[in-house]
């Protein structure tokens, strides 16, 4: 039954798609432009999403644990069933929402676990990571041990390797069940409150993918395995390439995977990359570029200025490896990528980083099409210290560490709050990229930088 139902709504979802980008909007605060408003009515149509009585959905609003497995429960055609005891100290008896929270924390669902106080907090609002989770479980997909090389392709400054979720979040990127309009960027926040709208892109994402997998494994069940040591889960289903900057390459993203381009820079060079998405629907795209060491490791990296359907990254490349990676928000969208060389303004890299003295501040402007300026500071023996950025708007403030300290477990250090920052053996230099965060990039940013030790 439960198979019968989610196949279903898959159905509902594939007819009703163009159907939520043509039609009359079904909630007041949901515009045509919206992010996720072919999500949310796609979701609403099928039944799995409800408005408020006011003909509003309030995608802004946070959503609490209880609501969140309520949707999940809808969304994969799940019943709870009869309670017979009392699950957590907190769960009202009675409540609309008690049987979908008992069942979920049944010994033979595990889907959830409360708190060592043997309370679940349903009225406490899911957090980006704890509803991921909440995805992974419910809909049965499958969120390997994160590997060595997803450490090195997923980064974010507060992701730590080590943290409970991070499998979830590294599978979450590889099967294309993330990202979503807004989650992109150098931070993840894993404790941020997951908003309504955000629900539903997590929920139709989910949906999508059960389906990909559905398909996959009923045309692996009449294939001969021709050895094994191979599977259809092992298959990298991503756009890969090997090209000669500069270049010119239009394609179609797989899904929501991500598409990587690989390319040798022999001299310092300035280098402009640039993919922009395009066709009936609207997608944003990320971009990140990678300097691959001998052991595959990345310690450099570049992130993207995210402009409409656009990413750019302008930077100064020593002689290396380089793996530029896409990725999209909407599924099997359209996009060509670009590199070209161009002459820099003597500060776009690793390489031209400007040194921050201690306690003197550098004043700078990004003036238009400069996305990233760079500083470099050193600490010569354990220490607290304070990277102070000010500005009138706000900016990307990256703090790379580097190979000389240990980065096992490491939580990246963050602009405007102390630190305490590892030397290493014999001092180590720290990198800051310093970025514009939202708008265009035509416009001046000034802003002032400083590096305060304690």
């Amino acid at each position: 039954m439960k198979q019968l139902r989610l196949a279903t709504l898959l159905v509902s979802l594939v007819l009703l798609e163009p159907m939520s980008a043509l039609g009359a909007g079904l909630f007041s605060d949901i515009s045509d432009t919206h992010v996720f408003k072919g999500e949310i009515e796609s979701l609403a149509r099928a039944g799995i999403l409800k408005g408020n009585p006011d003909g509003k959905f309030y995608p802004e609003r946070s959503v609490n644990r209880a609501e969140f497995l309520k949707m999940l429960y809808v969304a994969t055609g799940r019943m709870p069933k009869p309670i017979n005891v009392k699950c957590f100290d907190d769960v009202v008896v009675g409540s609309w929402y008690e049987g979908y929270v008992c069942d979920a924390a049944a010994r033979e669902n595990a889907f959830v676990k409360g708190y060592s106080d043997n309370k679940f907090r349903p009225a406490s609002p899911v957090t980006r990571t704890e509803a991921l989770k909440m995805v992974f479980m419910l809909f049965g997909l499958k969120a390997p041990d994160i590997s060595q090389d997803d450490k090195n392709l997923i980064k974010f400054v507060d992701i730590s390797t080590s943290a409970w979720y991070s499998a979830y979040v590294s599978a979450g990127y590889t099967s294309g069940l993330l990202p979503i309009a807004g989650q992109t960027g150098s931070r993840f926040y894993p404790d941020k409150e997951l908003l309504r709208g955000e629900a539903a892109a997590y929920i139709y994402n989910a949906l999508n993918l059960s389906q990909n997998q559905s398909s996959s494994q009923q045309s692996s069940s009449v294939s001969t395995v021709a050895s094994s040591s191979s599977s259809a889960s092992s298959v990298r289903t991503d756009i890969l390439k090997n090209l000669s900057v500069p270049f010119l390459d239009s394609d179609t993203f797989i899904e929501k995977k991500p598409a990587v381009y690989l390319f040798t820079i022999t001299k310092y060079s300035d280098v402009s990359l640039q993919v922009a998405t395009s066709g009936y629907y609207h997608s944003d795209v990320s971009c990140r570029l990678y300097l691959l060491k001998d052991d595959g490791f990345s310690s450099e990296y570049y992130l993207g200025f995210q402009e409409s359907s656009m990413c750019t990254i302008q930077a100064t490349l020593k002689p290396g490896k380089y793996q530029l990676q896409l990725q999209p928000t909407v599924a099997g969208v359209l996009y060509t990528v670009s590199a070209k060389f161009l002459t820099g303004d003597g500060n776009d890299g690793f390489s031209s980083a400007i040194e921050l003295k201690p306690g003197l501040p550098r004043t700078g402007i990004l003036d238009a099409s400069d996305l990233f300026d760079w500083y470099s500071f050193t600490i010569p023996t354990e220490q607290t210290a304070t990277i102070e950025l000010t500005s009138g708007e706000p900016m990307n403030c990256i703090i790379y560490t580097p190979d000389a300290v240990d980065q096992f477990g490491f939580k990246g250090p963050e602009c405007n709050v102390p630190y305490l920052f590892s030397a290493g053996d014999g001092g180590a230099q720290y990198t800051v990229g310093i970025g514009r965060k939202t708008g265009d990039s035509i416009h001046k940013v000034p802003y002032t930088v400083q590096f305060h030790p304690k």
